[in-house]
């Protein structure tokens, strides 16, 4: 019954707006049987969630941080229907009503009908967040950042909706190879700059895509795909995956034939790392420690750092909607204070000549050029290499003080920042 997929789309949707991940959420049991309809509902509230609440604030007498949170999760799921998908509008009230009387919510019946009811489909925000579907913080900063023209022209793009990406396994078959068994299942895709990136028209199952059990690929983003290209790996280098989970870009550095050090302080995931390793053909165990620190580390300089640091994952959004929700601006600086102990502690383990490449998720300067601002004050041996990664319309990339940021493209992939480091030998 409909009714029951709402409530069960209400108690997901109320654990991501607890603060739980999307991901996460989706992951717990028995929301991992969710229909396409429960997940397409979540997703779309998490990705409209702006204009979706702003209709619904216009609409309610009562303010929305008042009422009780399981019928938040149904209006929202309700007005969500209403504005975004075809479902007749009174099968989404009268189904919305019958599920709340089933949540034991029986008083709250009349107010679903009364708001739902009076849901406009073609409502138009007037406000900055409604219509970019950002939080008012983060528009500013990126307007203060990259201008009004950006906002005008790129804004939107943060929240589309990102395509499938995969990365060929060299170790198991050529591109040439690859793009051929693609072509042989009638599949549609296109090569981004390497010829190991393949975007498929339209997404589909992993295991639906030739050669999933052989290996022959992995699922991963272009843009992370990237930082990896940029340490100029050659076969026995020593190289470094400082904040390795849940594996992805280790997997792509095992590919080079390195030997390598995958290191993360919360391992996560870990039963899909060893089915992934198993398929892939690529040995990888990730080791649990801080990189803040050198308890984990054997004494032995580092050829090659990968420092994919954690951040607010804000170029992430149109494929994790519910980062907007999330972040809010004092979580900043508790992260620009981890990038900078991470990226200052790795500095001291990277051997002479050696490769530093740093990467995030996120669009704002703060946790990226301002990071590497900062390690080059403090050492005097901090050298910036130009990137391969050249400015561009589609996608957008912008040259920065130090790297370059990407920006989301529907047609390309999330957001990254890169900055590639050497250390420098000391003046004779």
């Amino acid at each position: 019954m409909r009714n029951d997929d709402i409530r069960l789309a209400s108690r997901l949707l109320i654990r991501v707006l607890r603060g739980e991940s999307l991901e996460a959420a989706m992951e717990v049991s028995g929301a991992a049987l969710a229909s396409a309809r429960i997940r397409a509902w979540v997703y779309g509230v998490c990705r409209h969630y702006f204009s979706v609440s702003e209709q619904l604030a216009n609409i309610c007498r009562t303010p929305l941080t008042k009422l009780d949170r399981e019928v938040f999760a149904v209006l929202l799921i309700g007005v969500y229907q209403l504005t975004h998908s075809d479902a007749k509008p009174h099968a989404v009230v009268s189904e919305s009503v019958e599920a709340i009387k089933r949540m034991h919510k029986q008083s709250a019946a009349f107010l679903v009908n009364a708001v739902l009811r009076k849901v406009d489909r073609d409502f138009r925000p007037a406000s900055l967040s409604g219509k970019y579907e950002l939080p008012e913080w983060l528009i500013e900063k990126l307007r203060a950042a990259y201008g009004e023209k950006f906002i005008r022209s790129h804004l939107a793009c943060l929240n589309s909706r990102m395509p499938q990406c995969l990365r060929v396994n060299q170790r198991k078959i050529s591109p040439q190879d690859f793009h051929a068994a693609l072509r042989s299942q009638n599949i549609d895709f296109t090569i981004l700059r390497e010829d190991t990136t393949v975007r498929l028209r339209d997404p589909q199952p992993s295991r639906s895509i030739p050669g999933y059990s052989e290996g022959w690929f992995a699922v991963q983003d272009a843009s992370a795909q990237m930082p990896v290209r940029e340490l100029d790996l050659q076969p026995k280098l020593r190289v470094l995956d400082a904040c390795a989970a849940p594996g992805n870009k280790a997997f792509q550095l095992l590919e080079h034939d390195v030997e390598l050090t995958a290191l993360d302080i919360n391992p996560t995931r870990s039963a899909w790392c060893e089915t992934e390793s198993s398929r892939l053909g690529l040995p990888l165990v990730i080791t649990e420690g801080d990189a803040t620190n050198k308890c984990w580390w054997d004494g032995r300089p580092f050829d090659r750092i990968l420092l994919d640091a954690p951040c607010s994952a804000t170029g992430t959004i149109g494929r994790h909607p519910d980062v907007k929700i999330h972040r809010a601006p004092g979580q900043l600086a508790a992260l620009q204070d981890r990038q900078v102990r991470l990226l200052s502690n790795l500095w001291d383990v990277l051997a002479l000549e050696g490769v530093l490449v740093y990467a995030t998720c996120s669009l704002l300067p703060e946790e990226n050029d301002a990071v590497i601002g900062q390690l080059a004050v403090a050492n005097k041996d901090v050298r910036i290499e130009p990137l391969n990664v050249h400015p561009s319309e589609r996608p957008l990339i912008v040259s920065r003080e130090f790297g370059a940021q990407i920006f989301p493209d529907s047609d390309w992939g999330d957001g990254f920042y890169l900055a590639k480091l050497r250390k420098a030998k000391p003046a004779s």
